[in-house]
């Protein structure tokens, strides 16, 4: 088999979706144009995840090589087309950069994670996002609560629990006091466990890619939420058809 020849590595083993394909796009622009990225994943949606994103950014993936649970991408940055782009560079007629619109209408820890791993994935492959919190969604982007969001296991029968709880567990423990908070402590080390960023650090991670966060005013208003309760990335204050008018343009829309 020939050896694929690489300008440089980039190591993400151990690190969890999003995180191999955000780490890919920096290192990707680190490069200069025609040269070649070695990245070395352990996670396994990067199989389908990098190539996807590869295909969508006008970058090559020269080869794919599996080794002792290790996968092994070479990525020749800008050695492919674009999608919507022909060969010679032209924009093909009626094409325009893809948008994508989510709802955030729930504030626990489980839900807040979603939207960001979304955002930040379909920012990396050059698409125009916005998310338009709402309701309790609220809770992500506030000042006090968004470092320190729940999960409870009261009527939340799919959330995993790890031996030996999981043999024992019902959902009517989640009803004794104090379990929201072992409930959130679990989770918590299960992320930390996966190499899963904070939603801190995905909020960051977010506004440096372009993510527009919009907050809900009407919300803001039933539930005396102040502009300055909010954090600082916030973009902007809407409505409901200042969003729509947002979401009636875009490719996808989700609510989460």
């Amino acid at each position: 088999m020939t050896e694929t020849k690489y300008d440089n590595t980039l190591d993400v083993r151990g690190k969890c979706c999003p995180m191999p394909v955000l780490q890919t796009k920096k290192a990707i622009e680190d490069i200069k144009e025609g040269q070649v990225l070695e990245v070395l994943a352990t996670d396994r949606g990067s199989k389908s995840d990098i190539p996807a994103w590869a295909k969508r950014t006008g970058n090559k993936v020269l080869g794919i090589e599996e080794e002792d649970g290790i996968l092994k991408f070479y990525i020749q940055k800008g050695g492919g087309i674009m999608e919507g782009v022909r060969e010679s560079g032209e924009i093909k007629p009626g094409d325009r950069k893809k948008k994508l619109a989510i709802i955030c209408s729930k504030g626990t820890l489980d839900m807040a994670y979603p939207p960001f791993i979304l955002a930040t994935t379909a920012a990396a492959m050059g698409i125009d996002v916005a998310l338009f919190f709402t309701f309790y969604g609220l809770d992500i982007i506030n000042k006090k609560k968004y470092k320190k969001l729940k999960i409870a296991p009261l009527a939340n029968p799919a959330m995993p629990m790890p031996p030996p709880m999981d043999k024992f567990f019902s959902n009517a423990v989640g009803a004794i006091p104090g379990m929201t908070a072992i409930g959130t402590m679990i989770m918590k080390q299960m992320f930390k466990k996966g190499n899963v960023p904070t939603i801190e650090q995905m909020i960051k991670d977010a506004k440096q890619m372009g993510v527009k966060l919009l907050a809900c005013q009407m919300t803001m208003d039933v539930m005396g939420v102040k502009n300055e309760d909010l954090i600082d990335e916030v973009d902007d204050f809407v409505g409901a058809a200042a969003f729509i008018s947002e979401a009636i343009d875009s490719d996808i829309n989700l609510f989460i």
